[in-house]
């Protein structure tokens, strides 16, 4: 059995109507039944909050860690930098072990309901975890690109423009599934000199 923990904000945690949700645990748990999926996402997490508690991911001992961090960070609201993401970003992805993580970009956000989460700052985020995946060689997950390329990309998103709807975690459930299998079978894979 190995052990499938994902780490984030308000998405990963499954917020819906106004309270946390099972909703992409219980798809993670249903793609990998044989084994064990903690969620430890928290609304409103910042990669600051974050930091905090990365020491109790790493005491999990997870086999694949999925971070998804970016949502609250992107926001104008106590503006962190894009540096300060990466330099948080960075820390966390080295103390889980870069070779157990699957990295998020940060969601779409529709800006014209959430002008504190500028289309611009969305990109520049985007553009740090890219960066970050290719420097770690970490398996990455496109979040914001592929969510912006949906013909309906709202149908994707509850009222508030921020958190997902059913069809938005259909489409995460469609991108996260293939990266942990993937990770799974490279776990699984002994190195041969």
């Amino acid at each position: 059995m190995k052990r499938i923990v994902l780490f984030g904000d308000s998405i990963m945690a499954g917020y819906h109507d106004g309270m946390i949700s099972s909703v992409l645990t219980n798809r993670i748990k249903n793609a990998f039944p044989a084994d064990k999926v903690i969620n430890l996402s928290v609304p409103g997490y910042k990669t600051s909050n974050a930091l905090t508690v990365t020491k109790k991911v790493v005491k999990l001992k997870p086999d694949i860690c999925i971070v998804g961090l970016g949502a609250n960070d992107i926001s104008i609201m106590d503006e962190i930098k894009p540096g300060k993401f990466s330099a948080n970003l960075t820390y966390i992805l080295e103390e889980i072990g870069h070779q157990r993580t699957i990295l998020l970009s940060p969601p779409y956000t529709n800006w014209q309901k959430n002008p504190d989460r500028p289309w611009t700052r969305q990109l520049q985020f985007e553009l740090v975890t890219e960066h970050l995946s290719k420097e770690f060689n970490v398996s990455y997950v496109d979040l914001l690109h592929k969510m912006a390329a949906q013909p309906h990309v709202d149908q994707l998103l509850q009222a508030d423009g921020l958190h997902f709807t059913g069809k938005g975690y259909d489409l995460l459930e469609e991108m996260l599934v293939p990266k942990i299998k993937e990770s799974l079978i490279k776990i699984k894979t002994p190195v041969s000199n």
